[in-house]
């Protein structure tokens, strides 16, 4: 009975994945028409400084709700509403006075940026608090489990900001349209999940806020920390990119990355999901999960192994296709950043592995050597060589070592020898870049 049981949840689970991983594909879809359209519209200057302000964005959120979004996944049903509109509560403060604050800060000490001091707060303080909201609204529905209205978000929201997006660049507004696209995307995606929570958005008992608070100071010392750390890992080399080399260069490496990021967020993704959920059981039950991870491991390579191999091979060629020779430079960061990403496949295929193990602080150790090294990288690329691409390589190359070794620790735990790890990496990396180079000088030799 318990294994009939157990095989309905899981097919219940895959369903459920299903539906989100469609609706994400959808969107993305809609994201990949629109894109050509929009970088032709508003060039790259216009694309750097929305990734610039976004990213700040997504380091307030870091703190913005004081880590206690998770309450509302694991808080007993009464207490849930109270929950809900103190978080939005506390999300909005945060937001308003850590925009103003970054805003202040920034212009004193670089103004530097084609907006007004005003215009960027109000972007910057909409771009935090409505993502933020958004964030928790998905966490509410994910809680009672209602996919299909989850499943409509990515399409709304890509939809919404493709569509205006356009509409404001044909009627002329180039230099507040795309910006306003965007967070009008998340506006309706944010009230199309309102529909399913409870009315209201923010609390006014003062005390009774701090009270949550003062009973919840667990989560401010442990969760945002570990918010932290992954969103500066994330967000540095866009903010460092935009303080060493200007809006325009952010702007190609912005759509390298919405290049990149697509098959980790149909695919890698969506194996991650179905991984953690087995995964967890599995451990949950006693259960050696070393064999597991390695199999789901090696169909991550040989998934990933050909778009990978190509996008090294033709990433500048398909860039100028699809984007404009306008957008040549993009496709030089593409080849330069695709193994990275090879490893970013990786890793987001076993999500989830190192909370199974309980080994969370090598996470944290390997995040904050990769933040130490982008930095270095950046910076050694921009003072000893001047060179945006040296910079990459660099940074995609300390990014891999850490990886590797990351891995290695971890199969170290799970009780597999890490040269079964390191040898398959050695091979599909050799592999990846010896058909690669193969293909080009082919390439090269035909045209």
């Amino acid at each position: 009975m318990k294994k009939i049981n157990l095989k309905t949840s899981f097919s219940k689970n895959k369903k459920n994945i299903a539906k989100i991983s469609s609706g994400t594909m959808m969107g993305h879809i809609i994201s990949l028409i629109t894109l050509p359209i929009l970088t032709r519209i508003y060039g790259a200057e216009i694309f750097g400084i929305w990734a610039f302000i976004y990213a700040l964005s997504i380091i307030i959120n870091s703190f913005s709700d004081l880590g206690m979004s998770n309450l509302i996944m694991i808080e007993k049903e009464e207490k849930l509403k109270k929950y809900y509109k103190v978080i939005s509560t506390i999300s909005f403060i945060i937001s308003t006075l850590f925009s103003l604050i970054v805003t202040v800060v920034y212009f004193i000490i670089f103004n530097d940026i084609a907006l007004s001091p005003y215009v960027f707060y109000w972007i910057l303080f909409f771009s935090a608090f409505l993502s933020q909201q958004v964030q928790i609204c998905y966490t509410w529905l994910n809680r009672n489990q209602e996919y299909n209205a989850l499943m409509k978000n990515p399409v709304l929201n890509y939809s919404v900001y493709g569509i205006s997006g356009i509409i404001f660049g044909y009627m002329g507004f180039i230099q507040y349209g795309f910006y306003i696209a965007h967070l009008l995307g998340s506006l309706i995606t944010l009230i199309h999940m309102k529909k399913n929570l409870p009315r209201g958005l923010f609390v006014f008992n003062v005390k009774e806020v701090f009270k949550i608070i003062y009973s919840n100071k667990k989560f401010i010392f442990y969760q945002v920390p570990t918010n932290l750390t992954n969103n500066l890992k994330s967000q540095s080399p866009t903010l460092l990119i935009k303080v060493l080399w200007g809006p325009e260069i952010l702007g190609y490496y912005a759509i390298t990355l919405r290049i990149l990021q697509m098959p980790i967020i149909l695919i890698a993704k969506a194996i991650g999901r179905v991984f953690f959920q087995v995964v967890s059981d599995m451990h949950r039950q006693s259960k050696e999960i070393g064999a597991y991870v390695l199999k789901n491991i090696k169909r991550a390579m040989k998934l990933s192994i050909i778009p990978i191999t190509l996008l090294i091979a033709f990433g500048d060629i398909i860039v100028i296709i699809f984007l404009g020779k306008e957008w040549e430079v993009s496709g030089n960061f593409v080849r330069i950043l695709a193994l990275q990403y090879f490893f970013v496949f990786l890793q987001d295929s076993v999500q989830g592995l190192a909370i199974t193990l309980n080994k969370q602080k090598y996470t944290l150790i390997a995040n904050t050597f990769q933040i130490t090294g982008l930095i270095f990288s950046l910076i050694v690329g921009k003072y000893i060589f001047n060179s945006v691409y040296i910079s990459l390589l660099i940074m995609s190359s300390i990014f891999i070592l850490i990886q590797i070794v990351y891995f290695t620790y971890l199969f170290k735990v799970l009780n597999v020898p890490k040269m079964i790890y390191f040898s398959n990496i050695l091979k599909n990396v050799c592999i990846i870049l010896a058909f690669s180079t193969l293909f080009r000088c082919i390439y090269n030799y035909l045209s």
